[in-house]
């Protein structure tokens, strides 16, 4: 039986895409907030990665209800507004990392046994876990998440021997830093294939390389206020040639923003640079953002906290 991976993120897609390959294969369930999910379930099926793709859109699940069957009624609810259907014996493994999801909510009405893949490197090992704690504090309503439902059976980590969320038999060691560090080059070569869908320059002598993300879309400041801080944290810490590699949420037009400035594609996984590239930047910088934490691509790494970067802006 082949494996399912179900994806929330382009990040998911990657890490899911070398699994599914080395594996021969394996089923997707993208869903519909993943910029061109449909295109970009056509070229993991040409590489070879899924068998098949099913794009999913959450939001027509219509909610939550509870009293009796209360399971059994949103497991229905949501395949007739979502068009999707599981057969858990379908599959040796199921795969997710986000189980707050309508999809995560799905597999516990189910009652389907998954595994909790990360979300980022070493999530699992971050000493702030204040969703988990309240939770553990005040649960809730139907559904446990975060790895503590008891239809997740296993919970991934980057290093289960540090790790001291869950008891010990339910971690496992899944390194995704190892993983993306010793891809092959028939790998390498699918990766780019399924996310770069233009070619990229050859070379470019000191770049920097800004990797932004949009605060506007979590309601913590405007746009012109987002604008103004970018511009001011690039005055800063970038030089000349500058690219620009978004969060694939983030629909700024970086181009207006900065002119001159290469913009790479929102939608690829900020990780494919690793080892799609001929050259490597001089510096990456980012803003409140974990994407650094397995990136390699760039001489030097600068993380600047969001309290930071709003100092920045020129009052």
């Amino acid at each position: 039986m082949a494996d399912l991976f179900i994806c929330h993120t382009a990040y998911q897609v990657l890490i899911a895409l070398v699994r599914a390959l080395r594996a021969g294969g394996a089923d997707f369930v993208l869903t519909a907030g993943i910029p061109d999910a449909a295109a970009l379930g056509g070229r993991l099926q040409a590489a070879g990665a899924a068998n098949a793709v099913t794009v999913v859109d959450e939001s027509l699940w219509p909610g939550t209800v509870s009293g009796p069957f209360a399971h059994a009624r949103n497991r229905r609810a949501f395949e007739k507004n979502c068009g999707w259907r599981l057969n858990p014996v379908d599959y040796a493994h199921i795969y997710i990392s986000n189980d707050w999801s309508a999809l995560g909510r799905y597999l516990q009405d189910c009652n389907a046994p998954y595994t909790l893949c990360e979300d980022t490197v070493g999530g699992t090992l971050d000493p702030d876990q204040h969703l988990l704690d309240a939770q553990r504090a005040a649960p809730k309503g139907l559904y446990r998440y975060w790895g503590d439902a008891p239809q997740c059976q296993t919970v991934e980590s980057e290093d289960a021997e540090q790790c001291t969320l869950f008891p010990r038999e339910k971690l496992a060691t899944f390194s995704k830093k190892a993983l993306l560090a010793n891809l092959t080059e028939a790998e390498k070569a699918a990766v780019r294939r399924v996310f770069l869908t233009r070619p990229l320059p050859e070379s470019a002598e000191g770049a920097t390389l800004l990797l932004p993300r949009s605060f506007v879309l979590d309601g913590l400041m405007t746009q012109a206020e987002q604008d103004a801080m970018f511009q001011a944290v690039a005055a800063k810490y970038c030089e000349a040639p500058l690219f620009i590699k978004t969060h694939p949420r983030d629909e700024t037009d970086y181009a207006a923003l900065f002119p001159g400035a290469v913009i790479l594609e929102r939608t690829m996984p900020g990780e494919v640079l690793n080892f799609c590239l001929p050259f490597r930047f001089k510096r990456a910088v980012t803003v409140q953002s974990w994407v650094l934490r397995g990136f390699t691509a760039a001489e030097e790494t600068v993380f600047v906290s969001l309290e930071d970067a709003k100092r920045m802006i020129a009052l």
